[in-house]
């Protein structure tokens, strides 16, 4: 990925474009349509080298996502770092001894107090 935008590349142009231009005006023989001609390939040169310096520039401060790996089970790293970054835990991943616990009883204690605004606390 790039740092900034296609506007950095103008502004190099521009500035190559001046700096070489006042630099070969000084000269007292210099002709007005060769110093601009030239003035317009070093502003070209400027433009496509500002691509190599943002992309330089990008890579430099490119910062990749933290990923945890471990040395057993390379998917298994993977899986838990989408699991980490997941609110909710799929259901495949709850053992019986989970849905054994969940009783339908305080669920629907639960629903009930939500849907009433009852502010009495539910308790297993």
């Amino acid at each position: 990925m790039m740092f900034g935008s296609l506007f950095y590349n103008f502004w190099a142009a521009l500035c190559t474009f001046a700096v070489y231009f006042i630099w070969a005006v000084q000269d007292p023989f210099a002709y007005p349509l060769p110093t601009i001609g030239v003035s317009l390939v070093v502003a070209l040169i400027g433009f496509i080298a500002m691509f190599f310096i943002r992309a330089f520039i990008g890579y430099v401060l490119y910062t990749p996502e933290n990923i945890a790996y471990s040395e057993g089970n390379p998917t298994s790293s993977v899986e838990t770092f989408n699991s980490e970054q997941q609110q909710f835990v799929p259901q495949n991943e709850r053992t019986t001894v989970e849905f054994e616990e969940d009783n339908t009883e305080e669920i629907a204690k639960v629903v009930r107090t939500m849907l009433h605004g009852q502010e009495g606390a539910v308790s297993k």
